[in-house]
């Protein structure tokens, strides 16, 4: 019975000094990416910063003033970085094609995609074989969405129909690239881990 008795005393010790250095680690780890969302912000990386700032208030972080402060600070970074997206994506895109879509029989094939980004929305066109002209196909408004996600990123665009799409430019290509992310629902993103959709376009001069 002394036994048992030591040894619960044991684990229950072995418990609260596993949790003290838990907390410290979340507490140095909370500290560190506040810390690097400061430096981030003082070299105007503001995507990054927003980054390292939203990592410093999730749910498992102990400082509630850091999580104030990073909360307040990814609010308004936010605005900054979608400002900067929608100028970044301004223009016209054409899809690079597959070569499947080189095809000329039946004549309502479709031979070629753009894209018209301005700041307020995005124009899908397609060509068809034999056209003269291209056909809009759909318009889009530029949304951002501001439900939960995994990533936290704020760039994130959802369709009208809850479709969730990623937009970049490619550093080595210079390319505009639409990455599939997932569907948005009432409690948040559901974003895909594998086998998403990327489409690359090139811009017209």
């Amino acid at each position: 019975m002394i036994k048992k008795q030591l040894l619960i005393i044991l684990l229950t010790l072995s418990s609260s000094i596993y949790s003290q250095e838990e907390k410290l680690n979340l507490e140095k780890g909370q500290k560190y990416f506040f810390e690097e969302g400061q430096k981030a912000l003082k070299e105007k990386n503001f995507y990054r910063a927003h980054g390292f700032f939203s990592l410093a208030q999730t749910g498992f972080c102990p400082d509630k003033e850091i999580i104030a402060k990073s909360r307040k600070k990814t609010d308004s970074l936010k605005v900054i970085v979608r400002a900067e997206q929608k100028q970044e994506i301004i223009g016209n895109w054409k899809l690079l094609i597959p070569d499947s879509w080189a095809m000329r029989d039946p004549s309502d094939t479709i031979v070629g995609k753009m894209i018209t980004i301005d700041p307020d929305q995005i124009l899908f066109y397609e060509l068809y074989d034999k056209a003269k002209k291209w056909n809009l196909a759909k318009t889009e408004k530029i949304i951002f969405s501001d439900k939960k996600s995994l990533t936290s990123d704020p760039l994130l665009i959802v369709y009208s129909n809850k479709q969730v799409w990623r937009y970049y430019i490619d550093e080595t290509s210079g390319n505009l690239v639409a990455f599939y992310i997932g569907e948005e629902y009432e409690d948040g993103i559901s974003e895909l881990v594998c086998g998403n959709q990327k489409l690359q376009y090139f811009k017209l001069q």
